[in-house]
């Protein structure tokens, strides 16, 4: 019940920034049926509190903002076979504090944070989707 109070206040609060979507599909999404839709939603908000929550302590950014960090995010490639596992992940580009993502290690973390997920009504899926926060400063 605690998760969902934190979930609905971010739903509430979240409007007022102009920030743009964590984990917004680029190509798939509008073709998604809605258990997809439905299991791919859980799945990111899922990954908003835990991984990415870890990503930007593991990277000490303590908050996103207009004046340090005004975004953390990656463009990733997700490949999802017949059985719903992901079969590929693939870092396309992303930014930390502004700057391109060029450390390995980073990239392998965003990767390695989404690749043991198993779908029960996404399969056979590939897309590219956005995962982490941009500010419109």
């Amino acid at each position: 019940m605690k998760y969902f109070w934190i979930f609905l206040t971010f739903l509430i609060v979240t409007p007022g920034f102009s920030q743009s979507d964590t984990s917004r599909l680029y190509q798939a999404y509008p073709s998604f049926l809605n258990p997809e839709k439905a299991e791919w939603t859980a799945f990111e908000n899922n990954w908003n509190y835990v991984e990415y929550s870890a990503l930007k302590k593991n990277n000490k950014i303590k908050g996103l903002n207009c004046k340090n960090c005004e975004s953390f995010y990656a463009d990733m490639y997700i490949e999802i076979n017949e059985a719903g596992e992901i079969a590929a992940v693939l870092f396309l580009k992303g930014k930390i504090c502004g700057q391109p993502i060029q450390n390995s290690k980073l990239s392998a973390e965003f990767e390695n944070s989404i690749n043991s997920r198993t779908f029960k009504s996404l399969k056979n899926r590939r897309f590219i989707a956005r995962f982490g926060n941009s500010l419109k400063c």
